[in-house]
């Protein structure tokens, strides 16, 4: 079955200045451009939620022709990669409102590792919380990959480059981030994302999948084959979750006052670092696509998790490509085109 589709418009929920005939028009674009995109990422299976002022005004579900093994529908839970990372942001910025931490605490104050300088130029003590969110801590470690297994310490990392000046899209940072959240609360960050982040917003389809754990509703990136989180590398990635939680968390960050306050949400959508390959714009654990008015969670295997606060519009698409991108795919324009889309709606 080529897809399994619904499509809910209400009047009631459009943007004053469009018609009905208006927003109908830019969800058949958009589902033409599901199509396209899928093509050109070898018949990838694909989840797609869009939601307008909490309201799911589109919905498709694609298998790729049976290419996982397994169905795929609105329960099936999706490993969405880095897109790990923003519900992380949004543990940390939970912990500033409750003060538990800030975003410009040294994370000396919470690894002893961090209260020497180490033996690169530059100095481990000036390492910030904030940088470690933004990929501008300098941290490396041979190469600046994330060492495999991880070290029992940390005094083999060395800094780079300046702390809070070079972005640097970093694995390594999110190891540092990933214990220093946990060495200042005494919490498994696990723990601490469940009960700050997941169970507050009511996401029960979100969480971890660690080797072991079932699997009935969990999709293989390819028939038999899962990626599981793994201890020690979680604030960056290891998440699982349905098209409709991933959905429902870009509407908190519409209003997060349940968690924290609109001016800690503005610090996440702040320029932080640009990163050379792409010009791609980076907040905190956020992609930064201010000019067209949206902003970014995004993934490995070109998943996008798109936010327009102007108009309320969350655009989801979880993806699993079954073959490299073919040539004219651009996953940065194919952000922007998100962003795009929930602008017109």
């Amino acid at each position: 079955m080529k897809k399994a589709a619904f499509i809910c418009l209400c009047l009631l929920f459009l943007v004053p200045k469009l018609t009905f005939a208006d927003s109908a028009t830019v969800l058949e674009e958009f589902d033409a451009y599901l199509d396209k995109t899928a093509a050109q990422l070898g018949d990838s299976p694909f989840a797609a939620v869009v939601s307008k002022n909490g309201d799911i005004i589109f919905e498709r579900y694609h298998d790729g022709y049976g290419a996982l093994g397994r169905p795929v529908g609105q329960d099936s839970r999706w490993q969405i990669f880095s897109i790990t990372k923003s519900f992380v942001s949004a543990l940390v910025l939970n912990l500033c409102e409750t003060g538990a931490l800030t975003l410009d605490d040294r994370v000396g104050q919470y690894l002893p590792s961090f209260t020497q300088h180490g033996e690169g130029p530059f100095d481990r003590r000036d390492v910030t919380i904030r940088h470690l969110l933004s990929h501008t801590s300098g941290a490396a470690f041979e190469g600046s990959k994330v060492p495999n297994p991880l070290p029992p310490g940390l005094d083999r990392i060395d800094i780079i480059t300046p702390p809070g000046q070079d972005f640097k899209y970093s694995g390594l940072g999110m190891m540092i981030l990933e214990r220093a959240l946990e060495a200042a609360t005494g919490e498994d960050v696990d723990t601490l994302l469940d009960e700050r982040v997941i169970r507050p917003l009511g996401l029960g389809s979100t969480g971890y999948v660690y080797p072991g754990s079932a699997t009935d509703r969990v999709l293989p990136l390819k028939k038999g084959f899962y990626h599981y989180a793994q201890d020690g590398k979680r604030a960056g990635a290891g998440l699982y979750t349905t098209a409709r939680d991933l959905n429902r968390f870009g509407q908190f960050w519409l209003d997060p006052s349940s968690l924290f306050s609109p001016e800690l949400r503005q610090q996440a959508w702040t320029h932080h670092g640009t990163r050379e390959s792409d010009q791609g714009r980076y907040g905190l654990m956020w992609w930064l696509f201010e000019a067209d008015g949206g902003f970014v969670m995004s993934g490995r295997e070109n998943k996008i998790n798109a936010v327009v606060p102007e108009t309320g519009v969350v655009v989801t698409v979880i993806r699993y490509p079954q073959a490299k991108a073919a040539e004219g795919y651009s996953y940065i324009a194919d952000k922007r085109a998100m962003v795009l889309f929930g602008k017109r709606l």
